[in-house]
């Protein structure tokens, strides 16, 4: 049934049923002066609202779904000019291009912490036959933020260095790409494990410019054991010099500082249980032909 208004306006109750908005919504935009009935009764409180009225409620509906403020669209209806509007709308324009991006980053960082998760459980399927995979493999250079400093080889000391390390790739506006390492510049078998020259790195998205605490890993041969599991001294040292043994075998020699990365989510990581390591060292071919 088509709603008439009396000669008095629209109810409340009609301009929500037009508006297809709650009459708390009205009582609310009445009470902030954003939009008010052209009429109050005096005697029962009652308010009637005007077509311009309506008009106005509808434009400020118009405004709400490009995402202005209520703040912002009281002082467009308050205007005696147009003239500022489509600076206000071109602002919005930007912002709304700015959430776009936003959000493109969000999905990329999703679909990547997937493909990390399905990874990992393609290796725990790997570990029902074997505990350790132990292969040759060739990285490419990584780009990676990095912080090296002598300090307690630990799960608690790192665990605070790289929460520092994410916060600052995140204030630099870059991009995580792929699983954090850790890099011991000292000898697994004989370092000290209360005072070690440590690196951490996170993997990212190349960038220019390079921040100072960004750099390259050369890439390379790399000899690796992938086991799953937290690690520790003694399990590190076997695995170690498993390696080592592999090499002499093999005719490879170290030809750099020892990786440890973490192929889980960043969301595993507070169940140690749900672990996988890979031990990297990077190696040269050292058989003459």
């Amino acid at each position: 049934m088509k709603t008439m208004p009396s000669r008095q306006g629209y109810t409340v109750g009609q301009t929500a049923k037009i508006c297809q908005t709650s009459i708390q919504t009205l009582h609310f935009y009445d009470k902030i002066g954003l939009v008010k009935p052209h009429r109050v009764d005096g005697q029962n409180g009652y308010r009637y609202y005007s077509s311009q009225d309506i008009l106005a409620i509808k434009i400020v509906q118009d405004l709400q779904s490009m995402q202005f403020t209520l703040e912002q669209i009281g002082q467009i209806l308050k205007s005696k000019s147009m003239d500022g509007i489509p600076e206000l709308m071109r602002g919005k324009k930007a912002e709304a291009e700015e959430t776009i991006r936003t959000l493109e980053t969000v999905v990329g960082t999703i679909d990547q912490r997937l493909r990390h998760l399905d990874a990992q459980r393609q290796l725990r399927k790997e570990f029902e036959h074997s505990q350790v995979v132990v292969e040759l493999k060739t990285y490419p250079d990584r780009f990676v933020a990095f912080e090296r400093k002598r300090d307690e080889c630990g799960m608690e000391a790192s665990v605070i260095r790289f929460m520092a390390l994410m916060d600052r790739i995140k204030e630099n506006g870059l991009t995580m790409d792929g699983h954090i390492l850790t890099i011991y510049h000292e000898d697994l078998l004989t370092f000290d494990r209360g005072d070690s020259d440590i690196e951490i790195c996170v993997p990212l998205l190349p960038s220019k410019p390079e921040p100072a605490f960004t750099r390259w890993l050369p890439g390379g041969d790399y000899i690796s054991a992938v086991y799953p599991g937290f690690p520790n001294e003694d399990t590190c040292k076997s695995l170690f010099q498993r390696l080592r043994d592999w090499m002499s075998l093999n005719g490879y020699e170290e030809n750099g500082p020892v990786l440890e990365q973490y192929l889980i989510d960043f969301t595993h990581m507070i169940n140690t249980d749900d672990f996988i390591v890979d031990l990297q060292i990077p190696v040269k071919s050292v058989l003459t032909l």
